[in-house]
């Protein structure tokens, strides 16, 4: 019984790595909580969230001027995570874990 139990453990260890998101999903998810745990950031997060929100689904040049000028002053870094998104399965391990960071740094926006 024992051997078995300890094969089962070395099985679960192995596979951990499987489940880790990977390095660009890992670097975004510390970027958004970079920015929830910088106040000046997050207030401009949060108004570029609510400019994209009351632009609906069919925005005019202006609201993605504003968009835009507020992505660049959350920084390249943002940018990057922001964009990490892209050709993501959102229902992969990485997908998850993406949207749930991005999903508790709006969570902090009243």
């Amino acid at each position: 019984m024992k051997r078995v139990v300890t094969g089962l453990t070395l099985c679960l260890l192995l596979s951990a790595p499987a489940f880790a998101a990977s390095p660009k999903i890992e670097a975004a998810i510390k970027t958004f909580k970079a920015v929830a745990g910088d106040a000046a950031r997050l207030k401009t997060f949060c108004e570029m969230t609510k400019a994209m929100d009351e632009a609906g689904e069919k925005p005019t040049p202006a609201a993605d001027a504003k968009v835009d000028g507020l992505m660049k002053k959350l920084g390249a870094d943002f940018e990057s995570a922001w964009s990490a998104v892209e050709g993501l399965d959102e229902n992969s391990a990485d997908g998850k874990a993406y949207n749930a960071a991005l999903d508790d740094l709006a969570g902090k926006c009243s």
